[in-house]
């Protein structure tokens, strides 16, 4: 029996959720399950940061792989731009939202699944997220909840499932 549209996309924040508290070891090593899952091999240094493989990881799990198999959260956000799936504004649960943390407003510097948005005085985004801490935004070795400012955010792949 096919799932529909809102069970694939609750089965991608299903996926997500429960990596909670998955943390790389040894600390600032990026020796992590999804990095040997992507590499194929276990991997560690600067070369290796998993934001972007824990998103594919998520994905292949919930039986929904991604268009594009990179480790680089700039190449999905350029495919998604490309093929009319690019959004920055509205976000869905389940969108792979892209962030940035300088002045360039067009950088994808990291990635997340969104959970929710919110409205609020200053409006902001709950994602899960691999590779962050509180310490360190966006190569923090845990998977985390965060909440996500919209002055971060370059924009979002929408999975055709959010349509």
């Amino acid at each position: 029996m096919a799932l529909t549209n809102d069970q694939k996309r609750a089965n991608v924040l299903q996926w997500a959720e429960s990596q909670l508290g998955v943390i790389e070891f040894p600390l600032n090593s990026n020796q992590v399950k999804y990095n040997t899952w992507f590499y194929g091999r276990e991997v560690s240094g600067a070369s290796y940061p998993w934001c972007m493989v824990f998103i594919q990881w998520v994905f292949q799990r919930a039986g929904l792989p991604l268009p594009v198999k990179t480790a680089s959260c700039t190449t999905l956000a350029n495919w998604a731009k490309a093929h009319g799936q690019w959004v920055t504004k509205d976000f869905k649960p389940g969108d792979i939202l892209f962030m940035h943390w300088g002045k360039n407003a067009a950088a994808t510097e990291h990635v997340g699944i969104v959970k929710e948005e919110r409205q609020a005085v200053q409006p902001y985004v709950v994602t899960y997220e691999g590779n962050t801490s509180l310490a360190s935004q966006a190569n923090g070795g845990s998977v985390m909840e965060r909440n996500r400012a919209m002055a971060n955010i370059t924009g979002a792949y929408r999975p055709w499932y959010n349509m």
